[in-house]
């Protein structure tokens, strides 16, 4: 993962606005479940076996990408990709999901230093 993961900053302004300080607050209640729901997706992601569930990770995996890639979060999305493809050996599955997760919150991170008025924790 590079310093700072790649966020795709207009496809974040095109729904928070350009004024970081002025998130609407039906907007920033969004992005606050949003958060909380991927944080959720992710621990449900590690639980599952790749040997036996690649159907039920495809999707989890490939929901989870759309809802993030909304709101800008391209690196993440990525990953989810090749984990949404299944193009990865059984035994990679886990360090794929761990990747995934880190950039998540690296880019949480991100969005929430630009968007202070998200109130992400």
């Amino acid at each position: 993962m590079s310093a700072e993961p790649a966020f795709d900053w207009v496809q974040a302004a095109s729904l928070l606005g350009d004024d970081p300080q002025q998130v609407p607050d039906d907007m920033a209640e969004i992005v606050r479940e949003l958060v909380d729901g991927a944080t959720q997706q992710f621990q449900e992601l590690k639980a599952k076996n790749a040997g036996t569930d690649r159907k039920e990770i495809s999707s989890l995996a490939h929901q989870l990408r759309g809802c993030l890639l909304n709101f800008g979060f391209t690196e993440v999305g990525a990953i989810l990709l090749h984990i949404e493809g299944s193009g990865y050996a059984t035994n990679e599955y886990p360090g794929l999901v761990d990747d995934a997760a880190e950039v998540f919150v690296a880019s949480k991170k991100l969005l929430a230093n630009r968007y202070p008025t998200l109130n992400l924790s």
